[in-house]
């Protein structure tokens, strides 16, 4: 399956298994929010450290509000594994919108990690793999050359 360019560029940057796993889940998501009047699309997949540390300071020490609570190093979006969808009326981003939680379900399914059940903070459009591994595991692993899948 082709997607738009946006989400064929964020999937690019993932891990093999992450690819699989967002391709699958695009393939359910899809026609669920067609079905709705709702445009899917993945809009960010892996992230730099710098890149990370950037959306942590955002409603700290940067303008805006905060989206993060994990410091470069500290989020699976630094391992390949971990992607945001974004939902669209159209050309407009829906920031909060019933549907994602649908989107959740479909993702708890599949065996994603979805960010909708996080209980300290809520991420509605993060999905991620089960690895199993902690941040901290995660960045022993990438430092020692070695899978984290």
């Amino acid at each position: 399956m082709i997607l738009d360019p946006r989400s064929e560029t964020a999937i690019a940057t993932l891990l093999p298994e992450a690819r699989a796993a967002a391709r699958t889940f695009m393939a359910a998501a899809i026609p669920a929010m067609e079905a709705v009047g709702v445009q899917i699309r993945i809009i960010c997949g892996t992230r730099t450290y710098a890149q990370q540390d950037a959306l942590y300071a955002q409603g700290r020490t940067k303008p805006g509000p905060k989206v993060t609570n994990a410091r470069g190093g500290y989020s699976n979006h630094n391992f390949g594994i971990a992607w945001d969808i974004g939902l669209f009326q159209g050309k407009k981003y829906l920031e909060e919108s019933p549907h994602y939680q649908t989107c959740a379900h479909i993702g708890r399914i599949q065996g994603l990690d979805c960010g909708a059940f996080w209980k300290s903070f809520p991420d509605e459009p993060h999905y991620q793999l089960n690895t199993g591994l902690s941040t901290s595991q995660l960045r022993q692993r990438t430092a020692q050359g070695k899978a984290v899948c």
